[in-house]
């Protein structure tokens, strides 16, 4: 009985352990100072490199190079990583080409279809993310939701729910584009902007998609281990600014991990996990006693106790998500050409 015991803890310790190393492993490919890491599929988009031209299954946990090619099928959906905090998401129908993948130089190419960043972290100081299409590119200026369409017929349209971004021809500045509007970028010109009001009640199946996706990884943030956030600290610290990715092994996804203190997506999601900072005051240094942290018990720096680091939040303006949403989502119908029109009657600035 006792050996029987024995073997059964041994077998437990083992499986344990292998769990731990797949998820090291798992995190190896993924280099923190690089976008472009492949986060979620669905269906079966395909992605190709012009040195072979040879078109392979897109996997969870790829890391795309410079002149990858993604070319996504009428249901698919695809995930990538930015710089942390930050996701561009691809829907059916649609060409995405990798230029560069550097966190201070993110360029992604939309030859057709459409795409949605979600840029929950943004700093000028420390990233760039430009988007190459038809008619220019677009040089996010800062946080925000903002949703890229590039028709079979080389239309673009951009809609800027939150944020603000630069317009660009040649690398020259043609003008800036700001929140609540969706731009006709094909029939304006600098002087001659054509946009219309954004009706933010007026959603697509790939919009509905994205929110549950900004959801499911909220939810995800919210059921880390507390080894799980000191891994993420050993393997960041503070020197990725507000925070770093983090591999939840039991939703298979890498979700954000803010730094200091807890922070909302753009779709509202609260970030209740997160790895707290430490401030000098009465000899010691002390984590902020807020939101739920790697430990119950925050320490000073020579070892005593400095109060605890759970503490309740008044967030009255973001929802948190209480549970995942199942990681299978329906892709609904095509959504290419879905919203060529504008939204309400084009106005010119």
């Amino acid at each position: 009985m006792l050996t029987t015991i024995r073997i059964s803890i041994t077998t437990l310790i083992v499986l344990a352990f292998g769990s731990v190393l797949h998820a090291q492993d798992y995190s190896q490919h993924f280099i923190s100072a690089k976008s472009g890491m492949v986060n979620h599929v669905e269906g079966e988009p395909t992605i190709s490199h012009p040195e072979t031209n040879q078109r392979k299954k897109i996997s969870v946990g790829d890391q795309l190079q410079t002149r990858d090619r993604i070319q996504t099928g009428e249901n698919d959906r695809v995930e990538v990583l930015l710089n942390p905090g930050s996701y561009l998401r691809l829907a059916g129908k649609a060409q995405l080409e990798i230029l560069e993948t550097g966190l201070d130089n993110m360029h992604f190419g939309i030859n057709e279809g459409t795409a949605i960043v979600e840029a929950g972290v943004y700093d000028k100081k420390v990233h760039s993310l430009r988007i190459s299409t038809p008619s220019g590119d677009l040089k996010v200026q800062d946080k925000g939701l903002y949703r890229i369409q590039v028709s079979p017929e080389q239309k673009v349209d951009l809609m800027v729910y939150k944020g603000q971004v630069k317009w660009l021809k040649e690398n020259q500045e043609i003008a800036t584009l700001k929140s609540g509007k969706q731009f006709d970028l094909t029939a304006s010109s600098g002087r001659d902007l054509q946009y219309a009001k954004l009706d933010k009640k007026n959603t697509d199946p790939f919009d509905d998609w994205s929110k549950k996706r900004a959801e499911y990884l909220v939810a995800a943030n919210d059921r880390l281990s507390p080894g799980l956030l000191d891994s993420a600290y050993m393997n960041y610290g503070y020197n990725y600014g507000r925070g770093g990715w983090i591999y939840n092994p039991f939703y298979r996804c890498y979700t954000f991990l803010p730094f200091d203190y807890a922070f909302s997506s753009p779709y509202g999601f609260a970030y209740n996990s997160f790895y707290p900072a430490y401030y000098y005051r009465g000899g010691d240094y002390r984590s902020y006693p807020t939101g739920r942290s790697g430990g119950g018990t925050s320490q000073t720096a020579n070892g005593s106790k400095a109060g605890t680091s759970t503490a309740t939040r008044e967030r009255s303006t973001v929802s948190r998500s209480p549970s995942a949403p199942n990681s299978r989502m329906d892709t609904g119908r095509s959504d290419a050409g879905s919203r060529a029109g504008a939204r309400g009657r084009i106005s010119q600035k």
